[in-house]
């Protein structure tokens, strides 16, 4: 790490300096084997997530879920509700018995509290697991796996291998509570409070994780804002995939995305003598691993053609500017199959490039047959059609031109497939994870459904 230098930078030789120092301070951030010593028994873990709001997280993290699951029956999936709002346990649950919504009523204690020591109630939500494990840790009397709803129990149409830790609205308040109690030392059991707290999410996952004989998929949800729940839920993934949006894709967005998580691509070097009070530089401090960017999902924006010419190259400048820090800060990413391109057939069925292994991973690495759609509106710089020999790489696996990027990292979607998502999620019906959807939105599911196909193939 950097020794931050007190004098005030005032020429550019020292300015030269202290950008050096800040290379230095990432690469050593990044490739800690600190950070990176530890694995989670798991199949995988990925963090929904953009610092912006309307960028189709909870959406997301709802089909991809159900369709990883009914890909993948063998699999246990676990869905974290790390986002105050609760949408996606609303879209879980929906309404108890009496046509009062169910997220609350778990949250008020009303429905299924899980008493501990015969007396005491906490509530079966992220707020009371994070409320209980930040306060006396977890008692060893006690499963996590209590905290779990079966959500095929609340819905016969979802898939009985999803298990859904419970969103709760106080977890915005709760955060607060957590923040004081990360940074002192007197109110928390633990011998260092903010990365146990910090990662806390993290040790509830490997928990799960650890009963023997499960293949345990985690996805989490998260909040815009970059709070502490939100920190939580990013280091409790291993991976990130990134929805962003053609009508908010500029470079300040990504920039700050960039800043917020890494550290990266900051306004100023003034920044730099601010580092310590930043996520990424106390993660580093205290040895917590930040995950890796392993997708980015654009979705297209409505527009005429002549906006379509306009825009086309403001766009790509964006992505150029993504590129470069990817070959600045290539261990931030982590493409899908460890590095291992995929190839595609004819019909664009994704194939591993990897020897067919059992009938039932062969099962569910099958994917729906039919031409692959792409919104007419969409402004395609890449293009995710590709094979092996296409790709451009080093030996370490990592890709090296601007065009075999987009193909690794970055996947458009079209705005039509926004509509049936949303519906979906709205009215506690999985239209996307059903064999036969609604007939209004056929078109529409079955398109999302290819590209659902296609991020699963990429996990």
């Amino acid at each position: 790490t950097a020794t931050l230098s007190t004098t005030k930078v005032r020429s550019n030789s020292a300015a030269a300096a202290i950008t050096r120092d800040i290379e230095k301070f990432h690469a050593a951030k990044i490739s800690s084997p600190l950070i990176m010593s530890k694995k989670m028994p798991l199949e995988g873990s990925y963090a929904i997530w953009n610092n912006r709001g309307g960028s189709g997280k909870t959406n997301l993290t709802y089909h991809l879920a159900i369709k990883y699951a009914y890909r993948n029956p063998d699999k246990t999936i676990l869905v974290v509700d790390m986002c105050p709002q609760a949408d996606l346990s609303h879209a879980f649950l929906g309404d108890d018995e009496n046509g009062h919504d169910y997220v609350t009523q778990i949250g008020s204690l009303k429905k299924d509290p899980m008493i501990l020591d015969g007396q005491q109630s906490i509530p079966k939500t992220i707020s009371g697991y994070l409320d209980l494990y930040t306060s006396v840790g977890l008692p060893t009397n006690v499963d996590p796996r209590t905290f779990l709803f079966n959500v095929s129990k609340f819905n016969n149409m979802l898939p009985r291998n999803v298990y859904l830790l419970c969103g709760d609205p106080s977890l915005e308040l709760l955060s607060k509570a957590l923040e004081i109690k990360r940074s002192s030392n007197i109110i928390t059991p633990y011998a260092n409070p903010w990365r146990t707290i910090t990662q806390s999410l993290r040790a509830f996952i490997l928990k799960i994780g650890e009963r023997r004989g499960i293949k345990l998929m985690a996805f989490i949800d998260t909040n815009s804002s970059f709070s502490i729940c939100t920190e939580i839920a990013l280091t409790a993934a291993d991976r990130i995939i990134l929805p962003v949006s053609e009508d908010h894709l500029h470079r300040n967005g990504f920039e700050y995305l960039f800043s917020l998580l890494y550290g990266f691509s900051q306004p100023s070097n003034v920044y730099y003598y601010y580092r310590h009070y930043s996520f990424y530089y106390r993660a580093d401090e205290n040895g917590v691993k930040l995950p890796k960017i392993h997708l980015i999902l654009c979705k297209a924006k409505e527009q005429n053609h002549q906006q379509l010419m306009i825009n086309t190259n403001d766009i790509e400048k964006y992505w150029r500017f993504v590129y470069d820090i990817y070959t600045k800060h290539r261990d931030a990413f982590e493409s899908y199959r460890s590095t291992t391109p995929a190839i595609l057939n004819n019909n664009y069925n994704l194939i591993p490039n990897t020897p067919p292994q059992s009938s039932s991973s062969s099962t569910s690495s099958a994917t729906s047959s039919g031409q692959r759609h792409i919104h007419s509106n969409s402004i395609s710089v890449s293009n995710n059609i590709y094979n092996n020999s296409s790709l451009s790489t080093s030996q370490s696996g990592s890709v090296q031109t601007f065009q075999d990027f987009m193909k690794q990292y970055v996947i458009h979607i079209g705005t039509d497939t926004n509509i049936v998502s949303r519906i979906a999620v709205k009215t506690h019906s999985p239209l996307l994870a059903v064999k036969n959807p609604h007939p209004e939105h056929a078109t529409y599911a079955q398109s999302f459904d290819r590209i659902l196909n296609e991020i699963v193939e990429r996990i």
